[in-house]
């Protein structure tokens, strides 16, 4: 007996985790489409409806009660769903596509009666607002057949008629008091930031114009949130001449601005609030990895705390009835989504669904937040995903094992990824596979406060790529990783970052996978894409001798000689940010050199692959890759290699051979 406990820990970490008993999921599960979708709670709390990505279903309309949570119902309506919304009284209005003519219906759950609403031709509409004082009438913004009739109107759900109050114009958000008064706007300005207005006496008056700022590459972080039923206040997060954003309220009146909340390390964000019938938030979030709350009504508080214990503190709110004693919520974890009906008096949590039922029979990672301090004292987020079954308290792996750190793109692109399936679903496979997964934040990135972000400019190839080599120093040293078994992977500007950490930091990562990254920068700077002063500022300006030798110094193409360990490469031919030629060049480099690389392109795919067939061909690739060269597990290859339409470059032998 001794002497198998003795072999059991003389073993690598990487092959005791190969022996774990958990199955390996089939890759095509991972990307597959969502099954449930446009998840809703109805007004009373009593009903749950969502639409469902299966065939044969997009007329259908599903629901579960609340008395029976068990139990799928469904509703039938006689075109494809386009769109649908819960209103007051049990009712459900649908917008629903018949051959080329769209019908709005009104009806209720439990009802067969069906009315379709008397409108005339439309392209197009977006439900805006709703009102319990008007419960029978509903506010949408409608692009009509007739150019002259689009706009926004009141329409009444009993008797179709229609009460014209305006237009949408240039704003991309509106909002409204209970009798469906303008009261706030948000339009993009000739900045290219954001402007937050306010009606007053029938015109608009800004209140914040914001100027450009990376982080509208998503969307922007100031926005409006809510405005108050009464509409004499509007709810917004702002970083006007400050760093990091804040939740405000605006006073309709006088435009005077008092700030609610604020986090020390990153920005409040304008998703993901949990706002009360009365349209006031009672707490708002910031993500720091992991969700930190602020509260501002002092009763939900104890909520949360209930809920944070039930559901490993990665609770989101998504909805409250119209007595807000029930709640939708929902669990974010890096994997599939569960939703939960919450009884606020009871203290009771309902497991509903999840999002995604394809992984149902199959554990998948857990997640844990960490912080790291880099080698200049910058503090960043770092999300660990742990393989099943090798995970302790608190959230690190039991023993060291193979690593993949993932550096996302952008590099503004920031916080809209740490929820996102199209993200976190590689993450699944690969912690699957046997791998911790690393999902780093790097200064230059969004959701941190402008400081962090500004932290980048010029830095793509010196502070930037440290973050990387520190991340990947705190998880060797910290235990969690194999030191010779840490690869490094990423697309868009994680490509580069890889491409460029192979030749730079050659001994610390065993290999590299980059998706559609930058070779040469240099060159790049120099495409429509990025010709601009944003890029000429933040990453270098090819027209000045110090910037054009920047860039050259922050390219990967100068540093070939020095990469020692293999590259993977893939691209698609349709990219229209990152030229195909920015990796054809690097490969032909590579291999002329005679480093060791494999490169397949996609000849219609375009920047972030979107067809599933590509992205399980292209780990069908990745996997074999990595197992070759970090150690992990990997599914064998069947048929999902050829079902991909690519074209390889080099390593064509290679890829024929995998098994």
């Amino acid at each position: 007996m001794k002497s198998y406990i003795t072999l059991f820990f003389l073993l690598p970490a990487w092959l005791l985790i190969s022996q774990n008993p958990y199955d390996l999921i089939p890759r095509e599960l991972f990307f597959k489409e969502k099954d449930k979708t446009n998840v809703h709670l109805s007004k009373d709390g009593e009903m749950v409806f969502y639409k469902k990505n299966i065939e044969g279903a997009d007329n259908m309309l599903f629901y579960i009660e609340a008395g029976a949570p068990t139990v799928e119902r469904k509703k039938e309506f006689t075109g494809a769903i386009l769109d649908y919304l819960p209103v007051y009284d049990n009712g459900i209005v649908a917008i629903v596509q018949q051959d080329t003519v769209q019908t709005v219906y009104f009806t209720s759950a439990k009802s067969r009666k069906m009315r379709a609403l008397d409108l005339f031709p439309f392209h197009r509409m977006r439900f805006m607002h709703l009102s319990a004082r008007f419960p029978n009438k509903i506010l949408a913004n409608i692009t009509a057949k007739e150019n002259r009739k689009s706009g926004l109107y009141i329409l009444d759900l009993f008797s179709s008629s229609m009460k014209r109050i305006g237009k949408m114009d240039s704003f991309r958000q509106m909002f409204f008091d209970q009798n469906f008064t303008k009261v706030a706007a948000l339009r993009t300005n000739d900045l290219g930031g954001n402007t937050i207005l306010r009606l007053q006496e029938g015109q608009w008056e800004p209140v914040f114009e914001y100027p450009f700022n990376p982080e509208m590459f998503i969307g922007g972080l100031s926005k409006i949130i809510s405005v108050d039923i009464d509409g004499k206040t509007i709810y917004a997060t702002d970083n006007f001449e400050k760093d990091k954003t804040s939740l405000v309220a605006i006073d309709v009146a006088s435009g005077n601005v008092s700030e609610l909340a604020s986090d020390p390390d990153a920005d409040i964000l304008p998703y993901a609030a949990t706002i009360d019938p009365s349209g006031k938030p009672g707490a708002v979030v910031a993500l720091w990895g992991d969700t930190r709350r602020y509260f501002l009504d002092e009763s939900v508080r104890k909520d949360f705390e209930f809920l944070d214990n039930q559901l490993d503190h990665s609770v989101s709110f998504v909805e409250a009835s119209e007595d807000n004693k029930t709640w939708l919520v929902r669990k974010l974890s890096g994997g599939p989504v569960s939703y939960h009906l919450f009884h606020r008096n009871e203290q009771r949590l309902v497991e509903l669904f999840n999002d995604y039922s394809h992984l149902d029979e199959y554990q998948v990672a857990t997640r844990k937040a960490f912080t790291i301090m880099t080698r200049d004292s910058l503090k960043l987020p770092v999300h660990m995903y742990v393989p099943p079954g090798m995970a302790m308290a608190d959230g690190s792996p039991r023993v060291p094992l193979p690593t993949i750190i993932y550096v996302h793109g952008g590099p503004w692109a920031g916080v809209t990824h740490w929820n996102n399936w199209f993200h976190t679903r590689n993450f699944q496979l690969l912690a699957n596979r046997g791998y911790v997964v690393i999902h780093m934040e790097f200064r230059g990135t969004t959701g941190l406060g402008k400081k962090v972000c500004d932290a980048g400019n010029l830095q793509w190839g010196e502070a930037m790529h440290n973050d990387i080599v520190d991340v990947a120093t705190w998880a060797n040293h910290s235990g969690f990783s194999n030191p010779k078994r840490v690869g490094l992977w990423g697309w868009s500007y994680g490509g580069y970052a890889t491409n460029y950490a192979l030749g730079t930091s050659p001994d610390l990562f065993a290999c590299g996978v980059s998706m559609y990254g930058i070779s040469d920068l240099l060159g790049f700077s120099q495409t429509p894409f990025s010709d601009n002063d944003l890029w000429r500022s933040r990453v270098g300006d090819p027209n000045t001798e110090e910037g054009a030798e920047l860039l050259k110094a922050h390219s990967p193409t100068t540093y070939i000689e020095n990469i020692k360990n293999p590259l993977l490469l893939t691209t698609g031919s349709l990219d229209e940010r990152v030229p195909q030629s920015q990796a054809d060049d690097f490969a032909k480099a590579l291999d002329d050199a005679g480093k060791e690389v494999v490169y397949f392109y996609y000849p219609e795919e375009v920047h972030d692959y979107r067809q599933p067939e590509s992205w399980i061909s292209f780990w069908a690739i990745a996997e074999d890759f990595l197992h070759k060269h970090v150690g992990g597990r990997k599914e064998p290859r069947k048929e999902d290699i050829e079902n991909g339409n690519f074209i390889t470059v080099y390593g064509a032998g290679y890829i024929e051979e995998i098994e």
